[in-house]
């Protein structure tokens, strides 16, 4: 894992020199107004100005990051020939920071091209600064952007993990309580999928159970944070959860969860960490039966039950109304066939288990 991460308090506007080893020139890619809320764009300027650094902001990155955004950030990248990317904001940002970094280097930067992996150029030099905890893309080779046919779709190579990843935890201070939640899920969905993986090893499955034990105990409290604030500390611990999850991702890969959550995210604009969640229960009961060596293991290892994490899962999720009609999920069907995801699962995870999952959760009821 070839990336430098920084942590703490200031560690952003301690390191100017980590900016000014890659360059004069740099395009910023945020969101319409993490970046700023955090804080953290207010510091990167700041150190920016002070390396003499020149640089260009483009805050049009949506939630699911298109395509489109990334081809137009692409675009003034090239005509302030930015020297390397640096993406501030949660997984959609650093996501796409990625895409931007290889379609920038191009000569020629099409959908095509970007996804093929067959790149004409090295990607330009990406830094990451995380303002959620859930992503985990600071410390992954990997990016998921969503094509112009409305499909999130994901790819990766080694180029593409960031020079540098900068960790303050104060940066998350400024999110909403839902928005905590469903980070901290995406990052135990991540967790939990790398543990339960047939590419898993011993090293992904120490940094999987480590960030599952540090959310067992987070989602006790995000549950109940409109009420009583996290703290810094907590905050903290919840970035250091997404980081681990991230490192287990990075080696394995992610499994279901992930695979039949991106269309509810498309299509019904739930947002990732809960598209993901929804499925944990049946996750981890299902791996309970095609994998008990390895649940037990974990279980016995945190000191809790499947039944206490799944009852901390369904208290930080909320309510979705989701109904498909078999004819939509006969429309779905087709992209779970010979799905990656799908196929590191443990048992006989293919699409006839995709479609029966799917009609257990959301099929229409007939009146």
């Amino acid at each position: 894992m070839p990336v430098t991460v920084k942590t703490g308090m200031g560690c952003v506007s301690a390191s100017g020199k980590a900016f000014r080893d890659l360059g004069k020139r740099c395009l910023i890619v945020t969101g319409r107004s993490g970046a700023r809320a955090s804080g953290a764009l207010d510091d990167l300027i700041s150190v920016l100005a002070r390396e003499a650094i020149a640089y260009s902001v483009y805050d049009g990155i949506e939630q699911n990051p298109s395509f489109d955004a990334c081809l137009e950030a692409t675009l003034e990248a090239k005509k302030t020939c930015a020297e390397f990317i640096v993406g501030i904001g949660g997984g959609s940002p650093l996501d796409a920071a990625k895409a931007i970094a290889v379609l920038t280097a191009s000569a020629t930067p099409t959908e095509d091209m970007l996804f093929s992996g067959n790149w004409d150029a090295p990607p330009l030099p990406i830094i990451a600064i995380g303002t959620t905890a859930g992503t985990g893309s600071e410390v992954t080779p990997v990016a998921v952007i969503t094509k112009r046919d409305g499909r999130k779709t994901s790819f990766r190579a080694p180029s593409l993990y960031p020079r540098v990843a900068f960790g303050d935890a104060t940066y998350t201070m400024s999110l909403s309580p839902a928005f905590t939640r469903s980070t901290a899920l995406d990052a135990l969905a991540h967790c939990l999928e790398s543990y339960f993986n047939r590419t898993a090893n011993d090293l992904s499955r120490v940094f999987a159970q480590r960030g599952v034990g540090i959310l067992a105990d987070m989602l006790k409290r995000t549950a109940e944070c409109e009420a009583a604030p996290l703290s810094l500390a907590e905050r903290e611990a919840l970035y250091a959860a997404s980081l681990y999850g991230g490192l287990a991702i990075g080696i394995t890969g992610t499994a279901f969860p992930h695979a039949l959550g991106y269309f509810l995210s498309e299509q019904y604009g739930i947002p990732h960490g809960n598209a993901c969640a929804v499925y944990l229960e049946e996750f981890i009961r299902y791996n309970a039966d095609v994998a008990p060596d390895e649940s037990t293991a974990l279980f016995t290892a945190l000191g809790t039950t499947y039944d206490e994490l799944i009852a901390l899962i369904k208290k930080n999720l909320p309510e979705m109304e989701i109904k498909l009609t078999e004819e939509k999920i006969a429309e779905l069907a087709p992209r779970f066939e010979n799905n990656k995801s799908l196929k590191k699962c443990f048992g006989a995870a293919d699409r006839v288990f995709a479609e029966a999952l799917l009609r257990r959760l959301f099929k229409e009821k007939k009146q």
